[in-house]
């Protein structure tokens, strides 16, 4: 039997990795493109020159905050369906957020429900899922209220709870994935986010406070271990499961392992040690308040930029949570969690040499 896959979110760091591991695999891959008419073939042209030019790739238009998005496109023959498309901001805006994470989801979730031959629906969450709380985090239904660092977090929260509730006719697996921060072992970093936002403002002197706690575990991936795992498991899909997508407490560095060792490969750099830079200082959430609230007074500039992207996470890093990952351990062929500090050190010595994408690798 031919397979077959849908994947939302394909023009994304993720979806796009989970299509050429799929193709690599024998599939034939639809990509929906949320575009507008004028530039999808644009966009189109920059997938294939990255994944191919493959006969099995084929490309639609659709936004699926739109519910009629996908009403012309043919159900039959698809078997699997990766939905990877959201806004992972975590400093979206509530009705954005709304929209496109769970309202959005809601028209793939509906549109699933016409394909027969559908075998596996392979929903990309996040592991804040669960909000502010510590202690355990099973790989089981997250139940409310819960109270939340971000819109981002809230509207997974929200989407896992609406497939849950109510699609439970789908074959459906939630994968809640952690914080990638490079794209393999290597430490090649081609997609930042506010994890590296956070080390340029310690590179360049512009963060003299962190907020969190030392001892506060911080669940790091790289992109290939992501996707080669939503490639594996969506292939060999359990119903109604639920696992996270990230390494155990042991295997995962704190806050302040963190900080100690940035500022240690920081300290190599001669322009880092002529600048007399300090190592920042945990703070409590109010203290961290002020700061942001200064930068904001300053205007747009970096620090209040780079500031602006830790602020909405900032509550998470006072939870520590022990995340626990064992359904997804048994579910893989292969698990292997790398040298925390051998990783971090290595994304950090890539930031340096790029100058966080500016010069040549």
């Amino acid at each position: 039997m031919s397979k077959r896959a849908l994947i939302t979110g394909i023009t994304g760091y993720v979806g796009r990795g989970v299509a050429r591991r799929l193709l690599e695999d024998g599939f034939e891959i639809i990509g929906l493109v949320r575009n507008s008419e004028d530039d999808f073939e644009k966009r189109v042209a920059e997938l294939r020159a990255d994944l191919g030019e493959s006969e099995k790739l084929i490309f639609v238009r659709g936004d699926m905050t739109d519910d009629s998005a996908l009403k012309d496109l043919n159900v039959e023959g698809i078997t699997h369906i990766v939905h990877s498309a959201a806004v992972t901001r975590f400093n979206v805006e509530a009705d954005l957020a709304q929209a496109a994470n769970v309202d959005g989801s809601r028209n793939i979730f509906e549109w699933a429900k016409g394909c027969p031959q559908l075998g596996c629906f392979s929903y990309i969450s996040t592991i804040y899922a669960c909000g502010l709380v510590d202690g355990e985090v099973l790989e089981t239904r997250h139940k409310g209220p819960r109270t939340f660092a971000n819109h981002y977090e809230n509207s997974k929260f929200d989407a896992e709870d609406l497939l849950q509730k109510e699609y439970g006719e789908l074959p459906w697996q939630i994968m809640r994935v952690a914080t990638i921060i490079a794209d393999d072992d290597h430490g090649g970093v081609t997609q930042q986010n506010a994890f590296h936002n956070t080390l340029k403002l310690f590179f360049y002197g512009l963060l003299s406070l962190v907020p969190g706690k030392a001892e506060v575990p911080l669940y790091f991936v790289t992109g290939r271990f992501v996707v080669d795992a939503i490639a594996e498991l969506t292939q060999y899909c359990e119903r109604q499961s639920i696992v996270h997508i990230c390494h155990s407490l042991d295997e995962t560095p704190t806050l302040g392992e963190l900080l100690n060792l940035a500022y240690d490969r920081f300290s190599e750099e001669e322009d880092f040690r002529s600048r007399n830079i300090l190592r920042p200082l945990l703070c409590d959430a109010e203290s961290f308040g002020l700061l942001v609230g200064e930068a904001e007074d300053m205007g747009a500039t970096l620090m209040s930029q780079g500031l602006g992207s830790i602020a909405p996470f900032a509550k998470e890093l006072f939870t520590v949570k022990d995340i626990k990952n064992d359904l997804f351990r048994a579910a893989l062929k292969d698990y292997r969690a790398p040298d925390p500090k051998v990783l971090l050190n290595a994304v950090c010595s890539h930031l340096i040499k790029t100058r966080w994408g500016k010069r040549a690798g």
